[in-house]
């Protein structure tokens, strides 16, 4: 059996930061592990922000996350901020930029550069990593943890479980993390894929894959609006996608199974429905021979023309000066209200995050030990809270793995 002082489950972002973290205030790697059972660590850093990996955001407050317990993020932001992200990774000679949005991203625009950058420190550090080793076992005996591996058999006076979410499975994630601290008494909120395409009911989107416009998403709970946002949208074989349903999946699939819930595209984001009525009053008064669809041209693309057409059931040749008042409304308020339907989210594999995990109130947010079981730290996307896109996912991961690595 392998003695530790210390042994971190898990080599991803939260990971990583701690063993750093651990390692220099110490002053010594020594009694230090990780244990990764992917080929090499932090293989998910690779893939984050396009392949450029967005690792914070100038703009990291709580709103931009969800979970049970959000509030515990003004903590763990005063102990760990965007501002100490940003120093780290330039003390380990990364340069930075800030792109729209307050998104921060290495001036080389590789994800590579960051992993290169914390594999480095890792090596000059002189921290131990086995990888390709894949934990089976995790239980307390005489106030020690003891760790079992396909491999081997190892004892640990510390834990830090940091093995993240279910997103990526590809990429080696699972949901071996949630079971174990399941199984040492903790309560797991239901994880589920975030930042996520969605899937949609009925199949008139079939025709319009790949298809790309910017409109305005509305969505209302129990009669109230209570989100809009502006943006590119992805029209799917499945239904839809695209940077802003990604950030919106979290909110419509909490509001998707409550009473009087609807979601709206609003094809025309620069209008309502009385001023849209209006423009195109102005519009078809000026050609009342042009036909429907072609009368929206400059506004949408020719695909999305004649499918919303024969979704408003206008004949293809029907001219401007046919369609009565009554009827221009009833387009105006479809084009700007046009409900959709919401089936599910698509799966983890496409997940760029994943929702849910330990409940926080079981955390000790000042270290990040659990409440439940002595010498057991948490860090990362296995804990109940997930941010918006933007490099929100990965300031959480460095600031918890940062304080988990700190207080040993």
């Amino acid at each position: 059996m392998e003695q530790y002082q210390t042994i971190i489950i898990g080599g991803g972002a939260a990971g990583l930061m701690a063993a750093i973290t651990y390692a220099r205030q110490k002053k010594s790697s020594q009694g230090l592990l990780i244990i990764e059972k992917n080929p090499s660590i932090g293989r998910k850093i690779t893939v984050t922000g396009n392949r450029r990996c967005n690792l914070t955001n100038i703009n990291t407050t709580p709103d931009k996350y969800y979970g049970e317990n959000t509030k515990c993020l003004y903590n763990i932001f005063n102990r760990f901020s965007y501002k100490d992200t940003i120093t780290f990774f330039e003390n380990l000679g990364v340069r930075l930029k800030t792109e729209e949005g307050g998104r921060i991203f290495p001036i080389t625009n590789q994800a590579t550069t960051i992993l290169d950058s914390l594999t480095k420190e890792i090596a000059q550090l002189k921290i131990r990593t086995k990888t390709e080793e894949y934990v089976i076992k995790l239980i307390q005996k005489n106030k020690n943890w003891e760790i079992t591996t396909d491999k081997n058999i190892y004892q640990s006076k510390h834990i830090i479980l940091s093995t993240g979410g279910k997103s990526y499975p590809r990429l080696g994630s699972s949901s071996e993390g949630f079971e174990f601290a399941q199984h040492l008494g903790h309560r797991i909120i239901e994880p589920k894929p975030a930042l996520v395409p969605l899937e949609l009911s009925g199949n008139w989107f079939h025709k319009l894959q790949g298809v790309q416009s910017n409109v305005e998403i509305i969505i209302v709970t129990q009669g109230k609006t209570i989100a809009t946002r502006t943006g590119e949208l992805l029209f799917t074989h499945y239904g839809i996608s695209g940077p802003m349903i990604l950030d919106l999946s979290r909110l419509i699939i909490n509001c998707l199974h409550k009473e009087n819930n609807a979601v709206f595209i609003n094809f025309f984001p620069d209008y309502n429905t009385e001023s849209l009525k209006q423009l195109l009053t102005t519009l078809w008064q000026k050609h009342p021979q042009k036909i429907f669809s072609n009368s929206l041209l400059g506004f949408l693309t020719k695909r999305l023309r004649y499918v919303l057409a024969h979704e408003l059931k206008v004949e293809e040749t029907t001219c401007v000066n046919q369609i009565s008042k009554k009827e221009l409304y009833r387009i105006a308020e479809r084009l700007t209200h046009w409900i959709i339907k919401i089936k599910k989210t698509r799966s983890f594999k496409e997940s760029m995050i994943t929702a849910g995990g330990i409940a926080m109130d079981e955390i000790n947010i000042k270290t990040m030990e659990s409440l439940k079981a002595k010498g057991l730290y948490f860090a990362g996307e296995i804990l109940d809270i997930d941010g918006i896109s933007g490099g929100y996912n990965l300031q959480f991961a460095w600031s918890t793995g940062y304080l988990a690595g700190l207080q040993l």
